[in-house]
């Protein structure tokens, strides 16, 4: 029998539903000759003729509401209709930094609770999918069920983009993309230790146009000297961050295990954006393979941070750091360019 769908229940079609599922599986299916029937709502498909035509039921976020239910229910009906069940993490969801812990605070015991969730839901999947061999480690060492990698990947034509063959002229755009709800008034989080001090320094000398997606506490005295970006939905930041043409693009992560988990995406952007990467440095950082040249460690100064921006503004240096990260991404994967991963994608998920 020719299994000819794909069913996808993303939870809220937020970055990491796009980059893992929404975008590989809708590129990916007409060289590989199934159809993609994606659904964000808790509507399943009770239709057992339709779940025998079907090769993978992909459900990301397991442990969010109604998704335990959602997994059941497919879990009852696989063995009889022959699909695939595949779940997918793309965060440490126990063990939680900081910040991101703030947002538990009003679960009692919350990490172990997640654990407990888990430990429960995962057995239902045929295979659990994740982001990054340490995600995979924890999820073998705290919750005992084996995971298997998939890299993130990007595609990039999704960005325009076309091999830069020039430094910048001018004043240097500089784009902070990250999430601002990693961090508080009283915990900078990802911004932690000479970041901030040294953007507000560079915006209020005026030697750098810089670019950030939302409305930043701690920009607030700073308002109409750099650009604020809207907050948009995966497929338009693309495009949105393309048509701000950063000459450089930040990726700080503070060190902790949340972090350690996740993946290199910011690199991977950076390199389709054609600017250059500068990120933090720690044992076990997603970014610990880039250069030196490239990486603030978590007791730089801004002095220090300014003597690593000035050296890669340097037109060689600037070239020179592009040239790896494009380089780095030929090597690695461009994602939905290149066979491999794609051959990768479809037999990880939906063989």
């Amino acid at each position: 029998m020719i299994r000819t769908q794909v069913i996808v229940h993303p939870y809220d079609m937020a970055q990491s539903d796009w980059v893992r599922c929404i975008l590989p599986c809708t590129q990916f299916m007409g060289p590989n000759d199934f159809q993609v029937v994606p659904s964000i709502t808790q509507i399943v498909c009770a239709n057992k003729d339709a779940l025998k035509q079907t090769r993978a039921v992909i459900l990301q976020k397991p442990t969010a509401p109604g998704r335990a239910q959602l997994a059941l229910f497919y879990a009852k009906l696989k063995k009889e209709c022959g699909f695939k069940l595949v779940t997918d993490l793309d965060d440490l969801q126990w063990d939680l930094s900081p910040v991101i812990a703030s947002y538990a605070k009003q679960i009692p015991n919350h990490d172990q609770m997640m654990l407990t969730s888990l430990k429960q839901v995962l057995p239902l999947f045929d295979v659990v999918v994740c982001s990054t061999r340490y995600l995979a480690s924890r999820i073998k060492s705290d919750l005992g069920v084996n995971a298997v990698v998939m890299p993130n990947g990007i595609s990039k034509s999704l960005f325009g983009m076309s091999q830069r063959t020039s430094a910048f002229t001018g004043k240097p755009k500089v784009m902070y993309a990250g999430s601002l709800g990693h961090f508080t008034a009283e915990i900078p989080g990802d911004l932690e230790g000479a970041w901030i001090p040294w953007i507000r320094k560079h915006i209020e000398d005026g030697s750098i146009d810089f670019q950030i997606f939302g409305e930043p506490d701690f920009l607030k005295d700073l308002d109409g000297k750099f650009t604020k970006i809207p907050f948009t939905s995966f497929l338009p930041f693309a495009q949105t961050v393309a048509s701000h043409k950063p000459d450089f693009f930040l990726a700080p992560l503070a060190a902790n295990n949340f972090n350690r988990a996740k993946s290199d995406l910011k690199l991977k952007e950076a390199a389709a954006l054609g600017a250059v990467f500068i990120g933090s440095d720690f044992a076990s950082s997603p970014y610990s393979y880039i250069p030196k040249e490239q990486l603030v460690g978590s007791s730089a100064t801004v002095d220090d941070l300014d003597a690593i921006f000035r050296n890669l503004c340097e037109p060689e240096k600037f070239m020179q750091a592009l040239s790896w990260q494009y380089q780095a991404m030929e090597e690695k994967h461009w994602a939905h360019e290149d066979p491999e991963f794609q051959k990768k994608y479809v037999a990880t998920y939906f063989g």
